[in-house]
């Protein structure tokens, strides 16, 4: 349809330039341009005027994938017969003279261009392994490298064709393989006990043990992998105490003494002491227990035991020398002490490691020196109104006081008892036992029955003991005194005393 009207547009060459066809149509030459009389060749005219205007140029040239124009250009249309120079991207080179493109009448980019892909060179040969080549050795292509059995590939396992400065090269480097060993295995806390190399081969083992305060986790045997690693790999974990703390002025009392790179299993018990002129800090066991968790139990330590300042009333300390370094005690274990009284006399005392001076407290009163310390217990004192100063011991916790026979022997004189044994008790001669003979220790810490007394016999009672065909004989004696004093056993009883007490009387003239 569009040739037809074309056609009826292309009118013959009249003479003058002038055309009568029917008297349809009248054109005249005009600025170059066409004048039509009849409307609908005027509106034919203008389409193909619009025809020519598509047809004639081309758009934006073509963004190959293996070559770019020589020069950059925004433009966005071309005439007809327009060419221009193309160059090769990097990466490719030239397969033909002519690197042009050009603008046909019909509007399209005619191509001639040849440009291929650079190769790269053959990566050569993998001693004890295999090159694999996916597609080629041009640019972009690549190549993977393994070994073979028994070897481990030392350097990239993929090496690709890449532009290197104007050309093109692999990215990597060829690697190389080398037989896999496995080096002498380190296991922490564990020591190899066979299969003892420097070096070992895939599919080799070697067995060991853990040290001393160590227990395994696993198998005692690791094998040298493919990949050059030790599998299964043991554990060693630490399964006793170690690194026994510092007490502080205390020192160890086991045989040999225990040290900080000594293992002691969960339980151990270690006991220690604190050194003279010390004693536990809160009177509890001097024990550290090693836990379930591989600690030590914690622990109070040991603390000063200070001896009692003289009073600056009636005592004039005249020189003070100190054996250790300063610490919590004005006055500490072998600090000696020179003063005067009134009379101008010069005396000295020593405080001894349990806390007391020796021989005596430095005082210018006549009185008693400070009650003794006991283990496990304390006392307390007070004064009668008979110028009568009283000391009251107590026990800790956990304690008894020692029985004390007065006027008389236990047959078995020990610090401690268990429970369940028992003892007999004898008094000296003179002297008749109120109470039971034989007493045991009981499961709560106390003796049963109560303990006995032995008291004086005086009178006729004890010149009848000295009638007896025996008198050492202390079961007949003690029968005949039961009977002939019932009421006066009676009243001892009730007058006797709960608690261990020690009276220092002073000497006034008052009795």
């Amino acid at each position: 349809m569009w040739a037809n009207h074309l056609q009826a547009m292309r009118p013959t060459r009249a003479p003058h330039g002038r055309l009568h066809r029917n008297r349809d149509a009248v054109a005249w030459p005009f600025s170059r341009l066409w004048r039509v009389s009849d409307p609908t060749l005027f509106q034919m005219t203008i389409i193909a005027a619009l025809w020519v205007a598509v047809f004639g140029k081309c758009g934006p040239p073509p963004d190959l994938p293996d070559a770019m124009p020589v020069s950059e250009t925004n433009q966005t249309d071309f005439e007809s017969s327009t060419s221009l120079k193309y160059i090769c991207r990097p990466g490719y080179s030239r397969a033909s003279s002519n690197q042009i493109i050009y603008c046909e009448p019909d509007g399209k980019w005619r191509i001639d261009i040849a440009c291929v892909k650079k190769s790269c060179r053959n990566p050569g040969e993998l001693q004890n392994g295999q090159v694999e080549v996916k597609t080629d050795f041009s640019f972009g292509s690549q190549v993977e490298f393994s070994c073979s059995e028994g070897y481990i590939l030392v350097g990239s396992s993929t090496s690709y064709c890449e532009i290197q400065s104007k050309g093109v090269a692999w990215s990597d480097p060829l690697p190389h393989c080398v037989r896999i060993t496995c080096s002498q295995p380190n296991i922490s806390h564990g020591t190899i006990v066979s299969g003892f190399r420097t070096t070992y081969k895939p599919k080799e083992s070697v067995r060991f043990t853990c040290m001393k305060g160590f227990i395994l986790r696993g198998s005692s045997f690791v094998h040298c992998g493919e990949d050059g690693n030790w599998s299964p790999f043991p554990i060693c974990e630490l399964n006793s105490c170690t690194n026994i703390p510092d007490i502080p002025h205390a020192s160890w009392t086991r045989n040999p003494k225990p040290t900080k790179e000594d293992f002691y299993p969960v339980g151990t018990m270690l006991h220690y002491n604190c050194q003279p002129g010390y004693e536990p800090a809160l009177r509890q066991r001097t024990t550290v227990i090693c836990q379930k968790d591989f600690t030590w139990s914690p622990f109070k330590g040991c603390k000063e035991i200070c001896c009692p300042v003289p009073d600056a009333k009636n005592v004039r300390v005249i020189e003070h020398k100190r054996m250790y370094p300063e610490n919590g005690c004005t006055y500490f274990h072998d600090d000696t002490v020179s003063y005067k009284c009134h009379d101008d006399k010069t005396s000295s005392a020593t405080c001894s490691s349990d806390g007391t001076w020796h021989p005596k407290t430095p005082s210018c009163d006549q009185n008693c020196d400070f009650p003794p310390n006991i283990a496990h217990g304390n006392y307390t004192t007070s004064t009668t109104r008979y110028f009568t100063t009283v000391a009251t011991y107590r026990c800790d916790k956990g304690y008894r006081l020692k029985p004390e026979i007065r006027n008389g022997l236990l047959s078995a004189n020990k610090d401690q008892y268990v429970e369940s044994e028992s003892v007999t008790v004898q008094c000296n001669f003179g002297f008749a036992m109120l109470g039971s003979q034989s007493i045991t220790c009981s499961e709560n810490g106390t003796w049963y029955p109560e303990l006995p007394e032995c008291e004086e016999v005086s009178g006729a009672n004890q010149e009848l003991m000295q009638c007896l065909p025996n008198p050492n004989d202390v079961k007949m004696a003690l029968e005949i005194y039961k009977l002939s004093r019932e009421i006066e056993i009676l009243e001892l009883q009730i007058r006797k005393e709960t608690q261990t007490t020690l009276e220092c009387t002073f000497s006034l003239g008052l009795r």
